[in-house]
């Protein structure tokens, strides 16, 4: 796992992922704005190449064995499984080690998700209901995945402008709150370990 400086780095990395991530939608969604240029560029471009990493990171992650095969199908691409033959002649992909910043982006979308409904109420910007507590956390890979899926969606629908007040109100405050989370949470890691103000 990563370890010392780098972890450190990736860490402020994930942050600044989240905080401008959250800033945007704060604008979009809770002061009914259209995102500026330069935002649009970095929902489509940084935000959106983070979800990647938290979507191929939770397929490096994944244990096969925690998985229901019923649920297989709608998690894995074909193009995710890899054969393997102990034959030397039978040709076979090559296997390329884990990317560790894509595992730890994976992890700590976990973790978002599981803290969300305990964001102190102190914390929560978003109009209206003042906690997350009945949000569902996501249990089991299909849930972890839709809810990925969900973010990923949410993002690209911001980053070409459509409207805030065409979304579902739920899934809104499932996105929004997912970013403010994460925003908090590293940042009160970062403060715990000095680096953050």
């Amino acid at each position: 796992m990563l370890k010392g400086e780098r972890a450190i780095s990736e860490i402020v990395k994930i942050h600044q992922v989240f905080a401008k991530t959250h800033r945007a939608f704060m604008h979009f969604m809770v002061q009914d704005e259209t995102l500026g240029r330069d935002e649009v560029n970095y929902l489509a471009t940084v935000t959106l190449s983070h979800i990647d990493d938290i979507q191929t990171g939770y397929k490096w992650a994944m244990r096969t064995e925690y998985v229901p095969k019923s649920e297989l199908p709608y998690i894995l691409d074909p193009s995710d499984i890899i054969a393997i033959s102990k034959d030397p002649d039978t040709p076979s992909k090559q296997i390329l080690p884990p990317d560790l910043q894509k595992i730890m982006a994976f992890q700590h979308a976990q973790v978002v998700f599981a803290y969300m409904p305990k964001l102190p109420k102190s914390i929560i910007s978003f109009p209206g209901n003042k906690s997350y507590v009945d949000i569902k956390i996501p249990r089991t890979p299909l849930e972890f995945r839709e809810r990925v899926n969900e973010l990923a969606s949410a993002i690209w629908s911001a980053a070409v402008n459509t409207p805030a007040s065409s979304w579902e109100p739920e899934k809104a405050r499932r996105v929004y709150g997912f970013f403010e989370t994460g925003m908090w949470l590293t940042r009160w890691h970062l403060q715990k370990m000095g680096y953050y103000n």
